[in-house]
């Protein structure tokens, strides 16, 4: 008999989880997304990911119809589930694009990388009626290294780690038709509010370089702001990390002299690697 979920998702990785899923075997009885989503995100969103596979979607949890599951999944979601959601399910499960217990709520990639923390990692946990509290499923770890990572090089890299993690979940079920749970220690418990977050953007005019580098790339994620300094006049500065400001002038002259050579129909054995004998 098939493994029955209902997912309730946004950004790409959530696409993927859907089709994981239906790889596996599964039948998602229904969707929850958002019809519309950023331009710079790419196509397809996961609304649209359902209704081409004719899987049932909504925009909001009321709308779900009283269907029973094995597992209700939230994979980055941007609300709180709340408890007839909840209920639908054999297990209610988060995934979280960080470590709990210690980086729950906002700013987890850029609190990693402020913290100069050498480890990273994603969370399953059982979900209960609050945000990032309930029992731990699986969290998977990985090394990073602080003085190079941007906020956007650590969501890449936690987004295909929490996709593997996925699939590791899924294994357990399938395999025993249970999941482990533990729960968080709460003394390593830790929540960051949006407000808190915020404020963490702002560089002090007095900072070092280092502070300034380290507070630049921990707000890296375009098109969102980024961190910033006010200058005695009160105007806001955004800043680029210095990575980053390479990393976009080899992207730009990449194809420099390739663009060269083909206006002026130039060749020499030494850059296409042929040999004369």
């Amino acid at each position: 008999m098939k493994k029955t979920a209902i997912i309730l998702g946004s950004k790409p990785a959530s696409v993927a989880a859907l089709l994981i899923l239906k790889k596996r075997g599964w039948e998602i009885k229904e969707v929850v997304a958002s019809r519309s989503q950023a331009d710079w995100i790419p196509e397809p969103s996961l609304y649209k990911l359902a209704e081409n596979l004719n899987i049932p979607v909504v925009e909001k949890q009321t709308e779900l119809k009283k269907k029973s599951v094995n597992l209700v999944i939230s994979y980055m979601y941007r609300s709180l589930v709340k408890e007839p959601t909840l209920l639908r399910g054999e297990y209610a499960i988060n995934f979280h694009a960080g470590p709990l217990p210690e980086f729950g709520g906002w700013a987890f990639y850029n609190a990693a990388i402020l913290e100069n923390s050498r480890e990273y990692g994603c969370t399953c946990h059982i979900m209960d009626n609050g945000f990032d509290t309930g029992p731990l499923v699986k969290v998977r770890r990985f090394h990073i290294n602080p003085n190079t990572e941007t906020a956007y090089s650590l969501e890449r890299k936690a987004q295909l780690e929490m996709l593997f993690l996925f699939e590791e979940v899924l294994s357990i079920y399938e395999s025993s038709g249970k999941l482990p749970m533990e729960a968080q220690p709460l003394e390593r418990m830790r929540y960051m509010k949006a407000n808190e977050f915020s404020v963490l953007k702002e560089v002090p005019i007095t900072a070092t370089q280092e502070e300034i580098d380290r507070t630049a790339r921990a707000f890296w994620y375009p098109p969102y702001e980024m961190a910033y300094m006010t200058t005695p006049l009160g105007v806001k500065v955004e800043l680029v990390p210095e990575i980053v400001k390479q990393d976009i002038a080899h992207r730009y002259h990449a194809s420099d002299l390739d663009t060269y050579l083909k206006v002026f129909n130039l060749k020499h054995k030494v850059i296409t690697g042929e040999i004369n004998g």
